[in-house]
């Protein structure tokens, strides 16, 4: 007996069964590029978006894409990145170059009284 006789995978693409196909509703396969997680994130953002009668006004992409993004808290943590970019040989760019500040608009004062501890019985003797 030959492996290909009993192997199951093959090259090439499934296919839909018929009685798969009539158990399913209208079924779509969509692809932009080559990361499928990606374009489902995209285009359910998109689906959630629509009102089914007008096309959603989104972008096809977000600021950072189909790119990883890192944020260091520290400047020894972006100068650590910074070292290992350059270890590995990836290609980056700083999206943003400033350090975080709270909005103006920010609650700077929370509107929740501190805890002072739980209160105790005392034990009469």
């Amino acid at each position: 007996m030959r492996a290909y006789e009993f192997l199951v995978e093959k090259n090439q693409k499934g296919k839909v069964e018929k009685h798969q196909a009539a158990t399913l509703n209208p079924a779509h396969r969509f692809a932009q590029t080559a990361d499928r997680t990606y374009d489902l994130h995209r285009v359910m953002m998109a689906a959630a978006m629509s009102d089914g009668k007008t096309p959603p006004k989104i972008d096809s992409e977000s600021w950072v894409g189909k790119s990883n993004l890192a944020t260091p808290y520290t400047d020894i943590e972006h100068k650590m990145l910074h070292h290992a970019y350059d270890a590995v040989g990836c290609e980056m760019d700083d999206a943003v170059n400033d350090w975080s500040e709270e909005p103006h608009d920010t609650h700077k004062v929370s509107p929740v009284s501190s805890f002072r501890g739980y209160k105790t019985k005392r034990k009469s003797r």
